[in-house]
């Protein structure tokens, strides 16, 4: 199977016009503009369906994002920008993958460390550790802020 990505999409992603899409047979479902983790997660949780066999866009994808796609059953995805660790899992779940910038990791917004998320799951071998790992970060990271 060839994941060919969309390339109009690609172009919105790099524009800052959207953050997260899903694309099920050619069509774009779902789209929308969010930081973090929170347009995959939020999918995973409201839209599980139109994740199944699709494929998604982000425009950053870490190992967590990575663990929420395959929990998901995306068949492919596409990142501006993905981790090593990202890569090894997707390709292990057999899921395709392909990117405009790969790097070791992820780092943090104000850039000076990990992101948290990618700090969180780095222990988690499979996807579905992953899953009760994110919900806690995420829930700490909104209770500190």
């Amino acid at each position: 199977m060839s994941f060919p990505p969309d390339p109009a999409l690609i172009a919105r992603l790099s524009h800052g016009e959207l953050s997260f899409a899903v694309v099920q047979d050619g069509k774009v479902v779902h789209e929308c503009m969010g930081r973090g983790i929170a347009p995959a997660l939020d999918a995973l949780d409201r839209l599980p369906e139109l994740l199944a066999g699709a494929e998604g866009y982000d425009t950053i994808v870490g190992k967590a994002a990575a663990a929420l796609f395959i929990l998901g059953g995306v068949r492919a995805v596409y990142a501006e920008t993905i981790s090593d660790s990202a890569v090894a899992l997707l390709e292990r779940a057999g899921v395709e993958c392909r990117w405009d910038v790969r790097t070791r990791q992820i780092v943090n917004r104000t850039g000076d460390g990990l992101c948290p998320f990618e700090q969180a799951v780095l222990g988690c071998a499979e996807p579905a550790d992953c899953l009760p790992v994110i919900r806690e970060t995420l829930a700490r990271l909104r209770t500190a802020n």
